[in-house]
């Protein structure tokens, strides 16, 4: 067994669990029969990952020198990871749109943008463009509680 027909193993066991607990997202009565609906997305993936899974399993492999491992730039990818989970974490307080603009001006940060006007321009209007396709689609993006409790205080 070599390292990346273990690690096609781990991945084939993930992506069945992922896999599984797709087929468990409750749906609203009207999407059940939709041919696209909040299962769709999960299970692609589940089945895209249980294919390159399986690939990896099956396919002959070489030695790896995993050397090249340490040549890799981590600090970034660290902090990007960290800024997810901190975009997570302040998701139903600030709401979807603060959130998203302030985490792709910090994601421009860490990556080397250091041009505000760039980043202004990119993240705003990329925000405001998603959250225009979720409303023709019909998806609602959570406005926040810091923006509800603003509202509620003027009214």
């Amino acid at each position: 067994m070599t390292g990346s027909r273990i690690g096609g193993v781990l991945f084939l066991v993930l992506c069945l669990g992922y896999g599984y607990y797709a087929g468990e997202i409750q749906l609203d009565f009207f999407s059940q029969q939709e041919p696209f609906n909040a299962r769709s997305m999960p299970q692609m993936i589940a089945v895209a990952g249980i294919v390159i899974s399986i690939l990896l399993i099956v396919t002959p492999s070489t030695r790896t020198d995993w050397a090249f491992l340490k040549d890799l730039n981590w600090k970034p990818a660290l902090l990007l990871l960290a800024l997810m989970a901190l975009y997570g974490a302040v998701f139903d307080y600030l709401g979807y749109a603060i959130a998203t603009v302030l985490f792709l001006v910090a994601a421009f940060i860490v990556l080397g943008e250091r041009r505000p006007t760039r980043m202004l321009l990119v993240s705003i209007p990329v925000t405001f463009g998603f959250w225009g396709l979720m409303y023709l689609l019909g998806i609602s993006l959570s406005p926040g509680a810091l923006i509800l409790d603003f509202l509620a205080g003027q009214a």
